[in-house]
């Protein structure tokens, strides 16, 4: 009965100690490194002494892409006894992959997009080949449609930069997409911005073409924060100087002051007229 179990395990899963699928879990960094997908394992033969299974386990151990449910349930039988090493690669250890994968998969769904949520979510409700089956391909196939999709509304928001950079992206791979949402969309957004100050800068006033210029100066942020602000400011600064009237120009130096006018005589008062004569009453 032992040898039979042995052997339909060695036959449905894949070693523990040599990974072969590349398995990318979405972490709080987006350049967090891959990690394998792994499905059930089993690299024990049917009467393998209680050395063989430790030797077995210890390699399990020492495989960086394992999960902590798997890691744990490997201590524990390493620390324990001979019956458990074996209770642990014969049960135990496909258990624990499949709950490390469900973990994985969780993962998956909470950081990703749309497509990401639907398969994960779908691969969950599914068998543990559903689940393996999404960690080695479904969910790199997700992630491209996500992509494209993020890849489209940066497009739809950006400037004529961005819109060519997008395109090209959206006509090539999915290395070509995530490249363009990782680095590509920035620094042709960064052009963008600097054709917008420039523009900017040729129709300002004294105040929008010194910020203008020194935006133009600087780096890609000190260019989206003109964008964003200084040109307001600046603006401002243009309307109210605009508005003020022109300032009498200073005396050349060791120019004699204008003098003084005189002051304006007073005009001189008419005398008043005298009553006119009553007439003499008549007889």
């Amino acid at each position: 009965m032992r040898a039979h179990s042995v052997r339909t395990l060695a036959v449905a899963v894949v070693a523990a100690a040599v990974p072969t699928v590349l398995f990318g879990l979405p972490a709080v960094a987006a350049d967090a490194p891959a990690r394998p997908a792994t499905a059930a394992v089993a690299t024990t033969e049917p009467g393998q002494s209680a050395e063989e299974d430790r030797a077995t386990i210890q390699r399990i151990l020492d495989n960086p892409y394992e999960g902590r449910g798997v890691r744990e349930a490997a201590q524990k039988a390493l620390d324990g006894t001979p019956e458990g090493m074996r209770r642990f690669l014969e049960t135990e250890l496909r258990w624990e992959r499949h709950k490390d994968n469900e973990v994985r998969v969780s993962q998956l769904i909470a950081s990703g997009g749309v497509a990401m949520k639907r398969d994960g979510k779908k691969a969950l409700k599914g068998s543990e080949r559903d689940l393996v089956l999404f960690l080695q391909s479904g969910q790199y196939q997700a992630r491209a449609e996500d992509e494209r999709v993020r890849a489209l509304q940066v497009m739809d928001i950006g400037g004529r930069g961005v819109r060519k950079a997008a395109v090209k992206a959206l006509e090539g791979t999915p290395e070509d997409v995530s490249h363009f949402l990782e680095f590509g969309q920035h620094q042709a957004r960064n052009e963008d911005n600097r054709v917008r100050v420039a523009q900017i800068l040729s129709v300002g006033g004294p105040a929008v073409k010194a910020a203008a210029n020194k935006a133009l100066s600087g780096t890609p942020d000190d260019v989206q924060r003109f964008l964003d602000i200084g040109h307001h400011v600046a603006f401002e600064q243009d309307k109210k100087a605009a508005a003020k009237p022109p300032a009498k120009p200073a005396p050349k130096p060791g120019a004699k002051p204008a003098p003084k006018p005189a002051p304006k005589k007073p005009a001189p008062k008419k005398p008043a007229a005298k009553p006119a004569a009553k007439p003499a009453p008549k007889k």
